[in-house]
């Protein structure tokens, strides 16, 4: 437990490290938070003149899919909110040689990793995320239960483990190859066929996303499961949290695999 204790209270310490080094410039931050708040309103904006000529998509209505829009957003600016150190060691981090002091240091590197940044502008995400499920859920009518609060609220937060394990997963490979950035953005990039519904895509399309790169499980199914019922909730709230448990699991054996090859390079 005293271990538990010490290493909560080092993560909050980074955290608050992190945060106050962010805030020393005080107009990078505020513009990196307007910046991914309009990043996901120009998105938004695409996707409305897309409906807009297909009102109806495989019996979607634009307030349904501006619903799938939003929560398509939430998982992911938590990890992105938490984890985003990730990128810089996949793109660049072994390849400069930046981790030789996080392998002297007698706490482990992921740890080190994952509470070496906190990335406010993931806020910006969260704030359209939210507007959005707000909105179009009214305009849904959802009929809302407590079954369909735990839904989301646990494909929320699992959903963010399993994207932080698929991040940990392509990253792991830097290690050895100096570079995996180009492996991470290519999975990463799957969450954008969730931005629509599922049932348009081929058979082998939708057990890709819901099975193998589960961001289907994360976050089609759950909002198919507020819309219409489509799924048994306590089933695929036991799906999503043993796939963040599994993948997680996975995640860390592949970076532990992959860390005892790590060579300090600086070119």
């Amino acid at each position: 437990m005293s271990e538990l204790k010490y290493y909560i209270k080092l993560y909050f310490t980074n955290m608050s490290r992190s945060m106050i080094a962010r805030m020393e410039f005080r107009n990078d931050f505020i513009i990196g938070i307007f910046g991914f708040f309009i990043q996901n309103v120009a998105a938004l904006l695409s996707l409305y003149f897309i409906i807009r000529n297909i009102p109806n998509l495989n019996g979607w209505n634009m307030y349904q899919m501006g619903f799938l829009y939003g929560f398509t957003m939430m998982p992911i600016a938590v990890d992105h909110l938490l984890t985003d150190e990730l990128w810089r060691l996949a793109y660049f981090r072994v390849k400069r040689g930046d981790l030789d002091n996080y392998f002297l240091r007698p706490v482990p590197v992921l740890f080190q990793v994952l509470s070496e940044t906190f990335q406010p502008e993931a806020f910006g995400e969260l704030i359209v995320g939210a507007v959005m499920l707000i909105m179009c859920g009214i305009k849904c009518h959802i009929n809302w239960t407590v079954s369909k609060v735990i839904v989301i609220l646990v494909a929320t937060f699992f959903g963010a483990f399993i994207v932080t394990a698929i991040k940990i997963l392509t990253a792991s490979p830097a290690f050895i190859i100096k570079r995996s950035g180009f492996i991470m953005q290519v999975f990463y990039n799957f969450r954008d066929y969730t931005r629509y519904p599922i049932g348009i895509y081929p058979k082998a399309i939708r057990i890709l996303l819901i099975a193998l790169v589960p961001f289907g499980l994360i976050i089609s199914l759950p909002v198919e499961n507020v819309m219409f019922e489509n799924y048994n909730g306590l089933v695929l709230c036991i799906a999503i949290i043993a796939a963040a448990v599994v993948s997680m699991t996975i995640a860390c054996f592949v970076w532990t695999a992959c860390a005892k090859r790590y060579e300090s390079t600086g070119s």
